[in-house]
């Protein structure tokens, strides 16, 4: 197994958040938040007007492949609250930093990326967005890593989500090189089945004490397992035991 390039997705693979993937529980504090900025008085007509809005697009209640821009969902908001699109940034701007707050690197994830770097193997980043978020704030949560990445895409960049496989061929394409010799790196099965389709080496990053199995060629505790697996062919799969 050659590897000379490895993708990573962000959410939960190398950036760890405190708000569960599912956000419907908290949109009655964030809708409160968007609501002053947006100058409205909050009533409980209001909220439940949003969140029936954000929930038909949330893709863990409704999964869909192809992307929704954020100014889609908010022009829709604003509109049920008749509010003038001119409080359109600030209302993205409070809605997405709500949920953003606390995000940070795992301990593992610098330390991975520089030692990848430091042995000549290309990075990417492949990454879903929740709501449509603009990439000025998706790609706040990498600054710290970002100069690692060759190539960081998201779903807006792409106009799909995983698994759809338009992501995976651009990051090939960037590679400029074949997809055997490419390993993708997830937490989700969308990101292992995606990269099957295309041909990568799927590799699911499981924090838990869970067993997973979404067809991953190998599965790894931690980022520093993946050091092993680059500098050589030996690697532990879905079953535990070890494999050349």
């Amino acid at each position: 197994m050659c590897i000379k390039a490895v993708a990573f997705d962000i959410g939960q693979t190398l950036i760890c958040y405190n708000n569960p993937l599912n956000w419907q529980a908290l949109y009655p504090a964030a809708l409160r938040q968007v609501m002053e900025t947006c100058g409205l008085v909050y009533t409980k007509q209001a909220e439940e007007l949003a969140a029936a809005i954000l929930a038909k697009y949330n893709t863990r209640v409704n999964p869909r492949e192809y992307e929704v821009t954020s100014d889609t969902i908010f022009f829709e908001i604003l509109r049920a609250w008749q509010v003038g699109i001119a409080s359109l940034q600030a209302a993205k701007t409070t809605f997405f930093s709500f949920f953003q707050s606390g995000a940070a690197c795992f301990d593992d994830t610098v330390y991975v990326l520089q030692s990848l770097k430091a042995s000549g193997v290309k990075m990417g980043a492949l990454t879903d967005v929740a709501y449509g978020m603009d990439n000025e704030f998706a790609l706040q949560d990498v600054v710290e890593i970002r100069k690692f990445l060759d190539v960081c895409l998201t779903s807006n960049d792409v106009g799909f989500r995983k698994p759809h496989s338009m992501g995976y061929n651009l990051l090939q394409k960037e590679f400029d090189m074949p997809a055997n010799q490419i390993m993708f790196v997830g937490d989700e099965e969308k990101d292992i089945i995606g990269a099957n389709n295309v041909g990568f080496i799927s590799v699911l990053v499981n924090r838990t004490v869970q067993t997973k199995n979404f067809g991953q060629a190998f599965t790894v505790s931690n980022l520093r397992e993946l050091l092993g697996t680059v500098a050589s062919p030996l690697m532990t799969n879905v079953t535990g035991r070890n494999v050349q």
